[in-house]
Parts: structure tokens; sequence; C-alpha cells
């Protein structure tokens, strides 16, 4: 997975992009519920790393973005368990999901869910829908403006954060693919 979208983008700005997006999503009613409660750095910092990767004019091995990317999955959405339990609310969730055909399919064409990475697993469990993607988009929008980002600049940025909506949906294709990982969404294991 490479990016086709690559310009130069000073990084300073794009880390207070993404911290002032960040705090903006997170303050959002519509979609906050899906960020897991850890201090703002600490689920910002990865992202940060991963978008500089990705916006990077040097190319990076689709080894390492799945790396990056399983360190901004797993910050923003990995919730922790105090109490270890066999059984939990969510363990049954997907059976409506299931019933629908909405996540496992056959080889006759329903749709799957498949992974960028290990850990966006754990993004795909709390069953998003597209629209909570429009929201991030609207939000990164009204960051750039609060941010006064040229509009040059701005629209590069949203053009390539729209550009992986698909994926992030669990409807594109692994960043790394190889043996011992599996790009299959599952419910379990």
């Amino acid at each position: 997975m490479t990016s086709s979208l690559k310009f130069n983008f000073d990084i300073q700005l794009l880390g207070q992009i993404v911290d002032a997006w960040y705090a903006n999503m997170r303050d959002d009613y519509r979609i906050n519920r899906y960020f897991y409660d850890r201090p703002l750095a600490d689920q910002a910092g990865p992202l940060k790393q991963l978008l500089s990767s990705l916006l990077a004019s040097e190319s990076v091995a689709p080894q390492k973005l799945s790396e990056l990317a399983d360190q901004a999955f797993s910050a923003a959405f990995a919730r922790g368990n105090a109490k270890p339990s066999l059984v939990n609310n969510r363990d049954f969730a997907f059976l409506g999901a299931l019933m629908n055909g909405d996540i496992v399919g056959d080889d006759d064409g329903t749709p799957r869910l498949t992974l960028l990475c290990p850990a966006h697993s754990h993004f795909l469990r709390l069953q998003p829908i597209d629209d909570v993607y429009d929201v991030a988009l609207q939000l990164l929008q009204v960051t750039l403006d609060q941010l006064n980002v040229a509009n040059e600049t701005a629209k590069q940025l949203l053009n390539f954060v729209a550009s992986g909506k698909e994926s992030i949906m669990g409807r594109g294709q692994p960043i790394y693919n190889d043996d011992e990982r599996s790009s299959r969404f599952t419910t379990h294991g």
C-alpha cells in the first residue's frame, strides 16, 4: 500500500492538525464512542507517525506501514479489560451482522471485511457505519479551517484521507500480507 497522493507536507503542521483533529473527534458526540479513553497524546502519536510515513516523499515498506497502522489502531480503539472474563457484552454483538450477511460470507460473493492490519479488528468490532468516516472528514475540514491551512494543502490532505474510506471501513486490501496473519476479519481469535 503506497500513496499515490504524496506531497510535501510540513511535519510540524501535520502534528498540529492531528492533535486538533483528534480533539475535535473526541469532542463530537457522533463518533467519540468509537475511541478508547486514553490520553489524547497517547492516541494521536501513532497516527502522526503513520500519516508522516504515508505522506513521506520516500516510499515506506508495506511491513513497516502495517506495523505503524497496528500501533495507530491499537492506540485509538483497543479496549483494556481490567477484569478478565470468558464472556462479555461484546461477544455476541456480531450475531446481528451474521444474520444480515454483512460480515461473514462464503465464496458466493457475500461481503467480507478485510483487515488492513491485525489491530484494525479493534475498530471493525465496533461495527462502524460509513457515516462515521464522513463525520471524521467533516471534522478534518473544520480542523483545517481552524488552523488556517492553505486551501491547496487542505484540499490535498482531505483528498488523501477521503481516499482511505473503503480500506478503513474494511472493504479494501491489507497493507501487508504474509502467511502468519490473516487479513480476514473474524469476531473471535
